[in-house]
């Protein structure tokens, strides 16, 4: 994609580090940033402008939510910031305002966009983008359980004491509570992994409940959570950007429920180019229709 821009909409932290993270990672892209708090937009555009010099050849532009419209990829990371003991799903009323108002000050949205929804809770908010901004289902998704997928992955890294690239297994359904993991399908360099070590389902709850809780002790430490979510957009744009065709999981809308929910697809340079087949043993089926029902409840 060449002389491409991103347009990343709220300067907060999440923004802001997803900005710098793009900068050190990618060449001869225009990196836009927008906020409503212009005078917050200006001093991050500045602030980053110093950076430029070091990082590469890519641009940091500031714009309104109407150039963002016109963006080839629109990360949306606006919204109110999820507090110390707060489910993301308690966000949900203020922050899908704050999306409708994004939506509409953008319009008209060019028909190539590619709109990666952050904001949480996600996979609901990803559902009413999905619904309102007139684009087709492979190019409006939402960062989903990528996070929750590179955190299982360190940790398994750690007990198994190997590489986490080496390793292939994803955590599905809701970014939240009721999110899952697919153990039945995990492989390690393509070896089940319970050939390599098996797990008791006490040791498979204490590390998903380790996943679970890692965003909340980072919340409750610092305030935010920032590097990884913004390590998580990199991973998006990069795989378009180079259309690599990256089996990734992704919060996308799946038309039987009529939600959207994390699974994995491939990425390339027109979004999900492809639907990845997904075999779940009983239980997890299971798991994955608490999801779908949850979900559903809040849409």
């Amino acid at each position: 994609m060449e002389q491409a821009t991103v347009a990343i909409v709220g300067m907060g932290v999440v923004g802001s580090t997803a900005a710098h993270t793009l900068l050190l990672s990618t060449q001869g892209i225009n990196i836009m940033l927008v906020d409503i708090n212009e005078s917050k937009c200006k001093g991050e555009k500045q602030d980053l402008d110093d950076a430029v010099s070091t990082s590469g050849s890519s641009k940091i532009i500031s714009g309104s939510l109407k150039d963002a419209g016109q963006a080839d990829i629109i990360i949306i990371t606006a919204g109110i910031a999820q507090k110390p003991g707060q489910t993301r799903l308690e966000l949900l009323e203020t922050n899908k305002a704050i999306m409708k108002s994004i939506l509409q000050n953008m319009q008209p949205i060019s028909p190539s966009a590619l709109i990666i929804v952050v904001a949480n809770p996600v996979d609901v908010l990803t559902s009413y983008v999905h619904k309102t901004a007139g684009l087709p289902n492979n190019q409006v998704f939402g960062s989903g359980t990528l996070l929750d997928t590179i955190r299982l992955k360190e940790i398994l890294s750690e007990i198994l004491a190997i590489n986490p690239e080496a390793i292939n297994i994803d955590v599905l359904g809701e970014h939240g509570d009721s999110q899952f993991v697919a153990w039945s399908t995990a492989t390690v360099d393509g070896v089940p992994l319970e050939k390599i070590k098996e797990f008791t389902q006490t040791e498979r709850h204490k590390i998903e409940q380790q996943v679970l809780n890692k965003a909340y002790e980072i919340i409750a430490c610092k305030g935010s959570t920032s590097f990884g979510i913004a390590a998580c957009i990199e991973t998006y744009c990069h795989a378009i950007l180079y259309d690599t065709k990256s089996i990734l999981p992704v919060s996308y809308y799946q038309e039987k429920n009529g939600i959207c929910l994390s699974a994995p697809v491939v990425i390339g340079k027109t979004g999900i180019e492809k639907i990845m087949p997904l075999i779940l043993n009983q239980e997890e089926q299971e798991k994955m229709n608490q999801c779908i029902e949850k979900l559903k409840s809040f849409n």
